[in-house]
């Protein structure tokens, strides 16, 4: 890696020691986005850039290692393939950024830099304190410092954090924050009705309880969320939240990292409340390796093994996150839908797994999926020493448990119940149709998707998928061939998802033909009009 690094730096200095002049008002903008929410004090980079400003970021001791970082794409840590699926608060520089930042780089490193007029910068981002959302209306601590013991190991210990709630209320955002980020490396958070996580503390005389499994055997939780370093909290979907019934307890489990020194954590939840009584359930789903269609979950050494999972929806959901699962040995994690009108809906596609950075993706609307789709999954393991990641050498047969040493296959999805219009939902106003390429087969064709909704009275939409840039038109038909409306063409259309929608309130009711030629392809998708 040294070797790499060096070669990178090099690189960029022989490369840019004649470019263009880049002054701090230029790449400050690079930085306020994609690096200030984890790298400030109280964050999880607060020991690496300081990026309030132009004199911290250069003397930041990692500077004149952001070539090798940007470069390689480790930083800014984001695993998703965007070319694959888009998410909401993606952190990826353009080739144009990195050029950027590898210039300003080496031009301080040159030395007599002149940084320009500092002040013609944009500000530095204001954030609230202790929250990446805003004062919350309650804030939900651990009870007394925990003591991290320095034995190398991983640690999975589960806190109740009691809401004390008199009266039902409901929850439009729980934010976990850790108290101390270097040990805290991810948290599953759970809700408990009954009171049996309290019980289950009550037998340890310490605080907390260790809990290999989950929230612990016997303990009756509901799965929430989750938490990971690097993590954008986000507000749940305009009109949804969690429904805290009174005395309802928040249960976390953390994970907390193999340290060789002591070390104290005191984390902490803030909780929003939704004032509006009546809120759609968010459903947290934890789907693991019993759905995996082969018979055992287990990673022989000198393997590269690859399995395979599939999850049937018990209704019509609206999804709008999800979130891969895996550990050391993980190598690449792909989800994806398939309707029962056998449509393919790329989820999401970790290339690279990096057990570091275990995020929950948030999608820009939501995803609908019918009741009867199969959740499909194919995640490969590296149990070789090819794999730097590898905790053990030689390599060892690894199977199924909670320890970073042990595997697991899992992946998490927050959704709603179906209700039409949630098609029209758009959660980001930058939110655009864009490229996806070809998905390993499964997305190779054009695709029109299933309408929505179906029955229609006014409006309906249709959701269409282009696997490469071209021409597309649009036809309408009643079941006797009759074009019911002009032809809609849009040329040179991008690759990626579209839209149309449709006004159909003067159609008489009975059955239709939406069709769609692309690609040399015709694909038709019936829909029916019921006034």
């Amino acid at each position: 890696m040294k070797k790499l690094y060096t070669i990178i730096v090099l690189s960029s200095l022989f490369l840019q020691s004649n470019a263009q002049h880049v002054e701090w008002k230029d790449v400050a903008p690079i930085v306020y986005r994609e690096c200030t929410s984890c790298h400030r004090e109280g964050e999880i980079g607060e020991d690496y850039i300081d990026a309030t400003g132009y004199s911290a970021f250069i003397n930041s001791p990692y500077f004149y290692s952001i070539p090798y970082y940007v470069n390689t794409k480790l930083m800014p840590p984001w695993k998703a393939d965007p070319n694959y699926h888009h998410f909401l608060d993606e952190r990826i520089l353009t080739d144009d950024e990195i050029l950027l930042l590898d210039s300003f780089v080496a031009q301080v490193g040159n030395g007599n830099y002149n940084p320009g007029d500092t002040m013609e910068a944009i500000p530095p981002p204001v954030f609230a304190e202790g929250s990446q959302l805003g004062t919350p209306d309650t804030v939900l601590k651990m009870a007394i410092p925990f003591s991290v013991p320095p034995n190398n190991q991983d640690l999975y210990y589960c806190f109740v954090l009691h809401t004390n709630l008199t009266q039902d209320r409901n929850v439009k955002a729980l934010e976990f924050r850790p108290g101390n980020a270097k040990v805290v490396h991810h948290v599953f958070i759970y809700t408990c009705e009954d009171g049996s996580a309290d019980s289950m503390d009550a037998t340890t005389p310490e605080y907390g309880y260790p809990s290999f499994g989950g929230a612990g055997e016997g303990v009756n939780v509901n799965f929430i969320s989750l938490y990971g370093p690097g993590m954008q909290t986000r507000f749940y979907p305009e009109g949804s939240g969690i429904k805290l019934k009174a005395g309802t307890d928040i249960v976390i489990q953390i994970h907390y990292a193999p340290t060789t020194i002591p070390q104290d954590d005191q984390s902490y939840v803030n909780v929003f409340y939704e004032d509006n009584p009546e809120i759609r359930s968010v459903k947290g789903k934890r789907v693991g390796e019993n759905y995996i269609t082969e018979p055992v979950f287990f990673i022989l050494k000198d393997k590269v093994l690859t399995f395979h999972s599939e999850f049937e929806l018990d209704t019509t959901y609206s999804m709008f996150a999800i979130g891969p699962h895996q550990h050391l040995l993980g190598k690449s994690f792909k989800i994806w839908a398939v309707t029962p009108d056998q449509d393919s809906i790329p989820l999401c596609y970790i290339p690279q797994w990096d057990f570091r950075w275990q995020l929950l993706y948030f999608y820009n609307n939501f995803i609908i999926l019918p009741k009867g789709t199969l959740i499909e999954t194919e995640a490969t393991y590296d149990n070789t020493s090819n794999n730097p990641n590898n905790p053990n050498n030689p390599p060892k047969n690894v199977g199924y448990g909670e320890s970073s040493f042990d595997e697991m296959y899992k992946y998490f999805m927050n959704l709603i119940v179906y209700q039409p219009g949630d098609e029209d939902v758009v959660f980001d106003t930058s939110w655009h149709p864009v490229g996806v390429p070809a998905v390993d087969g499964l997305v190779s064709t054009p695709q029109l998707y299933a309408p929505i909704p179906n029955p229609a009275t006014s409006n309906i939409v249709f959701n269409y998928y282009l696997p490469v840039h071209g021409d597309v038109t649009l036809y309408v038909y009643d079941l006797s061939g009759r074009l019911m409306m002009p032809v809609m063409s849009e040329p040179s259309s991008t690759s990626g998802f579209h839209r149309k929608t449709i006004n159909v309130s003067d159609f008489l009711p009975g059955t239709y033909f939406f069709t769609m030629e692309a690609n040399g392809s015709r694909v038709s998708k019936s829909f029916i009009v019921a006034h």
